[in-house]
């Protein structure tokens, strides 16, 4: 089936507005459920089209951040989506100050990471 360009990149965000719609205006555990799931499901989206789009090929082992920090791959992959899940879940259940500064830590740390893999995962500047 294709989707025109906007939908197709779009999608993963929309799945994220909808999760945190839920979490923010509902409060059962089937709504958990679903939340779970689209959040789940944006985070698959992303980490599959950055794995397909990426442009420095990793062709060395010792260049990979994974294995210099003996993680599974796929957990190095999925780590700030976690982090950024464990942080919205602190913001939206609790009160604590102490929990909330934790979650925005949390939510830096993600955002961080997130962005040097973006940076990361391009084509060098060629001088060329």
């Amino acid at each position: 089936m294709y989707y025109p360009k906007f939908i197709y990149e779009n999608l993963p965000y929309a799945y994220f507005l909808v999760c945190a719609y839920l979490l923010a205006f509902y409060d059962t555990w089937p709504v958990y459920t679903s939340a779970g799931l689209l959040y789940c499901a944006g985070c698959i989206t992303l980490v599959t089209r950055s794995e397909y789009r990426r442009l420095d090929r990793r062709k060395d082992i010792e260049n990979n951040p994974a294995k210099k920090n003996n993680l599974p791959e796929w957990l190095y992959e999925y780590l700030p989506y976690g982090y950024f899940a464990v942080a919205m879940v602190i913001v939206l259940k609790t009160t604590s100050a102490t929990l909330q500064f934790i979650a925005f830590c949390l939510m830096i740390l993600a955002l961080r990471n997130l962005l040097f893999r973006m940076n990361n995962r391009r084509k060098a500047k060629s001088l060329f």
